[in-house]
Order: C-alpha cells, then structure tokens, then sequence
C-alpha cells in the first residue's frame, strides 16, 4: 500500500494575518544582482544546530562541480535573534543569499519591501521544485499568488519528548493526560528530578505549552481565529480555563525554579533530560537531532516520545496538533548569482539531502516521506519508530496549527513571547496575558 504522507486530507490551520511592510531592510528595494556581493561564492546562513550538517553537505557535493562555490555560515540557534540579523542585513552585500524562515508571517514584511526574490522563474524551469513538496507545506510560503520559499529540513509538530529511565526509576508510565502530567509532577520531584524540562530564557519554548494547552482547551480552529484578531477568544471562558491548567502545573513546580534562567541553545535543555535531570521535555522533531549529538546511545535506547496528553473537558479534537509545518529557504532580491541559487535549491529535494534529513530524525516535507522511510536500510529501527511515529501524528492530526508567533505578523512576534514568559514567570496575571494577547493580535 502507498504510505505517502498527505497533508492534503487534512486542515493546516494557520492565523490569517495581512502584515505591513516594518521589518528595518538594510537597503532599498533590488533591481538586480548587486556586484558588491562576494565574486564567485554565495552564502546560506543556516539556524546553528545540529541539523546544519546537512546543508553543509550539501554545499560540499555541489561544490564538486560547480565554479561559483556555496558558503555555509551557521547563525543563531535562536529563531527571533535568527530572523532578526536577516531583516538587518537584507538589501546590503554582507547579506545571505539564501536565508531560513519559518512562514509567510516571518517574511510578509520582506517581500513588502522588496528583499526577496519570487521564486516562480525556478519553479518554471524545474517543476519539481514544487510538485516534490506536500501541497499544503510548500503553499505556506506563497504570497499574494507568487512563491518566495522552498521547504527544507522536516515537517516539525510539537510533542513530548521522555526519559525512559528516570520515568521507569520512579516507578511512573509515560502520561497520557493532563492530570497524569500534573500528577507525577510531585513524584519526580520528591526523586530529585524537574518533572519537565523547560528552556525558559529563550521564551518560544513556553510558548509551546500554551499552543497545546489551549489547542486542547479550545480547538485549533478557535485558536486560529484569535491569533487573526477575534479578541473573544482569548477573553473566553475557556480560554481561562486553560490559563488556569498552565498556572497550576508552574505552581505545583513541575518546570523547576529556574526554568528561566534554562536555555536551548548549546545543550541546554536537552543535556537535562539527557542526564536525567529531567523527565520530559514538550519540543520539536529537530530536538531528536539535538539529542543524538549529545549522545547518540542514549538517542537510541533511552529517549521516548509521546503525543501532548489529553485534556478532561476540553473542545479541542482529538489528536490536534501545533508545530511548524516546515522550514524555507528563502532568496536575497539582489543575489549576484541566481543561476547558482536556482541550481543549489534543486538540493533540497535531492535523494542524498533527503537520506541526510532522515538520519538527523527529521522528517522530510517531501510527498515520498513515508516511503523514503521505509526504503532506508541504513536508519536504525529505532529512529524508523521515530519517523513513522511523526508521520503518524501529522497525517492524522484533524488540524496542524502554525507555531503562534509564526502566525502573527512579525512585530507581534515579540510580544506574544514576551506574554507567554511573564505569565509563567508570575508578572502578569491572567487578565494581563490576555490584554497582551488581543492588543498583539488586534494588527492582523
């Protein structure tokens, strides 16, 4: 049987948002390739984890045989500071030619000012730089009926990551529900361990615990329309209600006491649930690559995962999940080299990229997915569990909601992260998480 993965089947749920153009580009509008750029190289500037190797593989094989050679440069391995030195740097000829993203939100302000190059012309001239991508991961990045990014590494919902010792050494069975969750809070503690794992200081990955609380609480399709600027959604009793769930788990200590003073970046987090320090950890499918550069035995035997768990009186469905739906490469307006761009971008769909995606447990947002996993001898069953075990949570997810702050326009991105860290950290109360939120949200 064809065990092609199909977003298609399924709603994408992502916030309805028209951005103005206020992200700072470095200089006007292109007109066309700016000879100021370094001669006879371009550059790709990649998120600095685990996954750059790879890109820079791939630069490593297309070099083999091309005269204008391709620059990996690794940046932060944190998404604002990350999408903040590209907004910086485009329109100037220190700027990446080819740079990530995360979804239209991320660079509507971009292609308002001009600094991305429509990828149309490519696409033309080599179909498959779309029609290899699932329909509803490569349609992300289409604005206003033109492409501006391709899909690279994996399709990235959130969900659970475990410890399966330091759960079995408490005697506990990996949670199934929000009351389990809350429940083993006091357990794990009373073992000298943090029930949950949580890089506080960077701030996206609280955000995280709020996108499955209240896709559990409310359903995402109500999500979706907050963060599209229905104000009554986040006022809602519901919405309250999950409010109250987040305060109650960070009250009863399941995120330790000092969650914010944790990062992701350079081992953080995951080195605490690696060493058992931490029990869970609620993360992306890049966090297995980040873990299995840790210690890939432990990658192996010991690291477990789960869908979020349910949640008692909520109108969420069933088996809803958030995430991002991928990553993009995204095209500098004033490359001084397209053809080498165009060519390098074939990459991405590449049988060896592809092989490389799956070594690193990432899922590739390809339609062949699924059989790709299956025809690799050289993965681990292990990490075969792991890829169909994303295949399966995407393909049958009802929804897939977009990572909140992908899904408002960019100068909300700040605040939204902002709210989600000061409720946790007790500075605002619910009625200010909410007055955040619908001020944040009422631009879109």
């Amino acid at each position: 049987m064809n065990r092609n993965l199909r977003l298609t089947r399924r709603t994408v749920v992502v916030g309805a948002a028209t951005v103005a153009a206020t992200a700072a580009c470095g200089g006007p509008a292109a007109e066309g390739p700016n000879e100021d750029r370094p001669e006879g190289e371009i550059h790709i500037l990649v998120v600095g984890d685990a996954a750059a190797e790879a890109e820079e593989a791939a630069a490593e094989r297309f070099n083999a045989t091309s005269d204008v050679k391709v620059i990996v440069d690794r940046g932060s391995t944190t998404g604002n500071e990350y999408s903040t030195s590209v907004r910086n740097a485009v329109g100037t000829p220190t700027a990446p030619d080819v740079f990530m993203s995360w979804g239209a939100a991320n660079i509507k302000p971009l292609v308002d000012a001009g600094g991305l190059l429509a990828l149309d012309e490519f696409i033309d001239e080599d179909p498959a730089l779309q029609e290899s991508f699932l329909p509803s991961v490569f349609d992300e990045e289409v604005i206003d009926g033109a492409t501006y990014g391709i899909p690279m590494r994996g399709v990235a919902p959130t969900f659970l990551f475990y410890n399966k010792q330091v759960l079995a050494d408490a005697g506990l069975e990996p949670a199934q529900t929000w009351d389990d969750l809350l429940g083993q809070s006091a357990v794990l503690q009373n073992e000298g361990v943090t029930p949950i794992g949580l890089a506080g200081t960077d701030k996206w990955p609280t955000q995280m615990w709020f996108q499955y609380a209240f896709a559990r609480m409310l359903g995402n399709e109500r999500v979706a329309a907050g963060l599209a600027g229905d104000g009554d959604v986040w006022s809602g009793d519901e919405s309250r209600q999950a409010l109250a769930l987040l305060a109650e788990l960070v009250d009863a200590g399941a995120f330790g006491d000092d969650f914010g003073s944790v990062a992701y970046g350079s081992d953080g987090s995951a080195a605490l649930l690696r060493t058992g320090k931490s029990a869970y950890e609620l993360m992306g499918t890049w966090y297995y690559a980040d873990v299995t550069a840790g210690d890939e035995q432990f990658a192996e035997t010991t690291l477990g995962w789960i869908p979020f768990p349910s949640v008692d009186g909520g109108s969420g469905q069933a088996g809803e999940i958030a995430g991002n739906l991928s990553n993009y490469y995204n095209v500098a307006a004033d490359t001084r080299y397209p053809d080498t761009v165009r060519d390098f971008l074939k990459e991405l769909y590449g049988e060896a990229f592809l092989q490389d995606q799956l070594a690193l447990g990432n899922l590739p947002p390809t339609t062949d997915a699924a059989d790709l996993v299956q025809q690799q001898a050289d993965l681990s069953e292990t990490r075969k569990a792991y890829l169909a075990f994303v295949i399966g949570l995407v393909d049958q997810a009802p929804t897939f909601q977009l990572s909140w702050d992908q899904a408002v326009p960019a100068e909300s991105l700040t605040v939204v992260q902002n709210a989600m860290a000061d409720y946790f950290n007790g500075t605002i109360d619910a009625d200010g998480w909410i007055t955040a939120m619908q001020g944040a949200t009422s631009v879109a």
